[in-house]
């Protein structure tokens, strides 16, 4: 039998991505990821409800996320889902449910502003005219 666990997320960044490197030189990077629905209540009332994601970033996908990723940008994000336990301070059972992008089949693609350092100046027709165009078949 096949099985399956991907997970596709376009949403933005919630703040600048944490690095992190163990014992080994393997390196990661975690970052949260908002995704935001937004529809019209039986009222005609505008609603929204946003979700956030927990995204954790290993192997050659960790050097995209330092250079380009930043509080604010539009990222596709495609991983596998994972729920880890824990126990917290107090000593309490608890569980977070995460977003591992890592191997062959993870991807990191960063869609608009926020996106890039200051220092470094966006190529013409960068990835942001592409999610406008995008985005505007969604709405």
């Amino acid at each position: 039998m096949l099985n399956v666990n991907r997970v596709t997320l376009l949403g933005h960044v919630g703040r600048d991505p944490e690095l992190h490197s163990n014992a080994g030189g393997d390196r990661a990077a975690r970052f949260s990821l908002a995704t935001t629905e937004r529809w019209k209540g039986r009222d005609g009332e505008a609603r929204e409800r946003t979700e956030w994601h927990r995204i954790i970033v290993f192997g050659g996908n960790v050097g995209v996320v330092e250079r380009l990723v930043r509080k604010g940008a539009a990222v596709l994000v495609e991983g596998r889902l994972t729920v880890r336990e824990y126990t917290d301070r107090e000593d309490k059972p608890r569980q977070a449910t995460e977003i591992i992008v890592g191997g062959p089949q993870g991807m990191v693609n960063v869609l608009g502003p926020g996106a890039a350092r200051e220092s470094e100046e966006p190529a013409a027709g960068t990835a942001a005219a592409r999610l406008d165009a995008v985005t505007a078949d969604w709405a």
